[in-house]
């Protein structure tokens, strides 16, 4: 078998269903979530998967070449970059939809960041804790650095590596190692544009937070070490999308079952044959494929399966924690020879991987995640009797 082979791929999303359908289902994400959008939460969970097996195949090659980077395989690499990128998508329509609500009544500025800090910033913590952990015990808790490089480093995680992802204590596995969290720092940019975005539609927009949202999107775009305009662009597919999803005409005929074949279309062209994600055509053809899934069509029922659902649930803890797990695999159980690994042998532990991944994310998903989302309407009901 082909380090490249797909075979591998399919055994590792039969078995993430697999496990997901012997696990307790799980309450709602959002319940605000109107049903005509109940296809996105079956998204995310492929998405995340997509991301973990191209960082699964990366670490084959990455085994032997000490170089971290895109796979020699067009669907790997695609299912990696073409996932970030219907990521950037479902942040822009689910956010942009709230927007357009603004128009009829009020947005409640306080409630929505504070959701966004509780729901991104809990396991965030934890998985930064885990690579700074890694990273001091890779050194075998000794300092490689001056006391305040690392203190400044340790800032960087804490701050959503908006600076760049930064090496701790002279290690330089963190980008293996945690490689994924590079686009939370535009998801920061784009939830800071959110004020402005309502203020150019006309939604009542308090002066107060056009002044922080002008001030957050100026320092996040200065503290990045860049903003690439791809990126922007799959945020506008997303805003496209939640415009679109609203006219009743167009949401009915996506809705029906041959357009599932034309979203199918356009993800697999997109994963055979374009080199990457990042250029027009490719975010054109997953903003088509996006627009089709969010206007309710499920692809024939198969986002919409408990399993599907469940695996939706827990994309967060997929997405942040996945690298942990490659990294715990190939440094430490299998340190010894993992560079030597035929393909079977590689794809073989990976798949061995994914009960464990999958039962690791319900359980962060179970104890952290949901608790602090649970926690908003309180910590928002504090907030608004001590400052209102």
């Amino acid at each position: 078998m082909d380090a490249t082979s797909l075979w591998p791929a399919v055994g590792v999303v039969l078995l993430a269903l697999g496990t997901a359908m012997l696990l307790p289902s799980v309450s709602p994400r959002q319940a605000s979530l109107a049903p005509r959008y109940s296809s996105l939460d079956g998204l995310r969970g492929y998405l995340s998967l997509a991301v973990f097996l191209s960082h699964s195949s990366i670490w084959y090659f990455y085994l032997r070449s000490g170089v971290w980077d895109v796979p020699p395989s067009t669907v790997y690499t695609q299912l990696g970059q073409s996932s970030v990128t219907l990521f950037f998508m479902l942040t822009g329509f689910l956010f942009w939809s709230k927007l357009l609500n603004g128009r009829l009544e009020p947005i409640d500025w306080t409630r929505l960041y504070l959701s966004r800090v509780l729901r991104l910033g809990p396991l965030y913590l934890l998985a930064a804790a885990c690579v700074i952990f890694v990273a001091f015990c890779r050194a075998g808790f000794e300092l490689k650095e001056p006391p305040s490089v690392v203190v400044g480093q340790v800032a960087t995680w804490l701050m959503f590596t908006i600076p760049g992802i930064s090496p701790v204590n002279g290690f330089a596995e963190t980008v293996p190692l945690a490689g994924a969290v590079w686009t939370l720092s535009y998801e920061w940019l784009f939830y800071a544009c959110l004020p402005i975005g309502a203020f150019c539609l006309r939604a009542s927009t308090p002066l107060i937070w056009l002044m922080v949202s002008a001030a957050a999107v100026t320092a996040l775009s200065m503290g990045m070490p860049e903003v690439r305009m791809p990126m922007l662009s799959a945020f506008g597919g997303g805003i496209t999308a939640a415009s679109l999803a609203r006219i009743a005409v167009v949401r009915a005929m996506l809705a029906r079952g041959v357009w599932g074949v034309i979203a199918m279309a356009c993800l697999a062209t997109t994963l055979f044959l374009l080199p990457t994600a990042y250029m027009l055509s490719a975010v054109l053809l997953l903003a088509m494929a996006f627009l089709i899934i969010a206007c309710g069509n499920s692809l024939y029922g198969i986002l919409e399966w408990p399993a599907s659902v469940t695996l939706g649930e827990m994309a967060y803890s997929l997405y942040l924690l996945h690298g942990l797990v490659l990294f715990v695999a190939y440094r430490l159980v299998f340190a010894e020879g993992a560079d030597r690994f035929s393909p079977v042998e590689h794809w073989a532990i990976v798949l061995g991987l994914v009960p464990l991944l999958v039962l690791l994310c319900f359980t962060t998903f179970r104890l952290i995640e949901k608790p602090a989302m649970d926690a908003v309407p309180r910590w928002h009901a504090w907030l608004t009797a001590r400052f209102s």
